[in-house]
């Protein structure tokens, strides 16, 4: 295990890996930031963010349209993108959305895009760590009685786990699989942050076959609070409107996981 308490730590841990260049696959337009800012502000100049499901349908009332203010999913994250960018800008790392609803993204769309990345550069992903989503927040709850019961046992109250972390983060690891380039997992938050790090280590190691070498990083929490307010439509929804738990949350040491 890997403890990191500093930028300068944290950029001196890269170098010593031999990695020059960071790609993060983000599903939604707030992972990355609200998992890993900490680690973005420190590697900024190297730090490049790719979101997956960018895009809404116009028409499309969708519950968390609703439960975010919007009339509908296409509203949503147009201003959901606009939020994203001010965060990226800050952070001041490179970034790109992908484009996709929600339902549209396949193996092919997904090889499709690991080939753009490896083309980007002369020398294809050599010396490049892409961070994939670790699915911490499990599989969306089935059925109604299993979705209650996710919210009286379990907080945050308004975030159920989203299939969409583990669909990406499969579908990239496969797509990636035989390539030059490093790989690992971050912890998504807020749906880690009430669980440990061994048992998100342990499910990666039973759902995909691979062993993690877990790295820390104890981030400034002022920082991370102001990249995180650029978010200003997911905050209650996610966090509800206690400040005090929306700190507690925050706090959380950022966890990654090397393959």
């Amino acid at each position: 295990m890997t403890r990191l308490s500093h930028a300068s730590g944290v950029r001196s841990w890269l170098n010593q890996q031999g990695i020059d260049r960071v790609i993060v696959i983000s599903p939604h337009l707030d992972d990355a930031v609200f998992s890993i800012a900490g680690f973005l502000s420190a590697w900024r100049e190297q730090a490049e963010v790719l979101t997956v499901f960018t895009d809404g349908k116009a028409g499309e009332s969708t519950p968390w349209a609703r439960v975010s203010g919007f009339a509908d999913s296409a509203a949503e994250h147009l201003a959901r993108r606009h939020e994203d960018a001010l965060a990226m800008h800050s952070v001041g790392c490179r970034f790109r959305h992908l484009g996709f609803c929600s339902g549209e993204v396949n193996e092919g769309a997904v090889v499709q895009t690991v080939t753009a990345m490896i083309h980007a550069r002369p020398s294809g992903l050599a010396r490049t760590l892409v961070l994939l989503p670790a699915g911490a927040g499990g599989p969306t709850p089935a059925s109604p009685l299993s979705r209650l019961a996710w919210r009286l046992l379990r907080r945050p109250w308004g975030c159920m786990p989203h299939g969409e972390h583990e669909l990406t983060r499969d579908l990239f690891w496969r797509a990636l699989a035989g390539s030059q380039v490093r790989c690992g997992f971050y912890a998504e938050l807020p749906y880690v942050w009430s669980q440990g790090n061994g048992a998100l280590q342990a499910r990666l190691h039973r759902t995909l076959g691979c062993r993690t070498d877990l790295v820390t990083y104890r981030h400034d929490l002022s920082e991370k609070l102001r990249l995180t307010g650029a978010y200003q439509s997911q905050l209650i929804p996610i966090f509800g409107s206690n400040s005090a738990y929306r700190r507690r949350v925050l706090e959380r040491a950022e966890c990654l996981l090397i393959a």
